[in-house]
């Protein structure tokens, strides 16, 4: 696959070609078996970055994780729901880039679901802290855009909106 510029534009064509590849990407990366970073937005602005261990792309475009129900995270989507996740393969050759809006899932079937999807939940340290509700919240974010980038080898693709609902629908 050529890589783009961010000066040339792939046809509607090579736009769908970039999406598929960028959303497989993604979930190689974001399958639960390899940290992420998250940055949330706070009251003020300021951008907020933390370790995401135990996460799931299963069912894209939705992005699950889970995290203590006292985190500050939750308020600062619950104000400001644009969020950002950075995914890397081991050798941190390969990013992606992943952005969208977050929710605090409420559903309890749909806490139940993801609950399940989550393979590794070893490193959410925050389930052994005794808490008077629930010993967990989920985030769901929905995926708006990836970009990938080996600079490595100067290549970046990115995929975005409709190209992006274009490659889930072709799997």
């Amino acid at each position: 696959m050529e890589p783009t510029s961010d000066t040339q534009k792939p046809n509607q064509e090579d736009a769908k070609k970039h999406a598929i590849y960028a959303v497989d990407l993604a979930k190689k990366l974001a399958d639960g078996k390899r940290p992420g970073v998250l940055a949330t937005v706070d009251e003020n602005g300021r951008p907020h970055l933390r370790w995401m261990a135990t996460v799931s792309l299963q069912e894209y475009p939705l992005l699950y994780t889970i995290t203590s129900p006292q985190s500050r995270k939750i308020e600062q989507i619950n104000k400001n729901p644009n969020v950002s996740w950075m995914f890397s393969n081991d050798e941190m050759t390969v990013v992606v880039n992943i952005s969208g809006k977050a929710r605090i899932e409420t559903d309890f079937a749909k806490i139940n679901r993801v609950w399940k999807l989550l393979e590794d939940k070893s490193k959410a340290y925050f389930l052994s802290i005794a808490t008077d509700g629930p010993g967990f919240a989920v985030i769901e974010t929905e995926v708006e855009e990836i970009e990938c980038v080996a600079a490595k080898y100067d290549f970046r693709v990115l995929a975005q909106g409709g190209d992006i609902h274009a490659a889930q629908e072709s799997h």
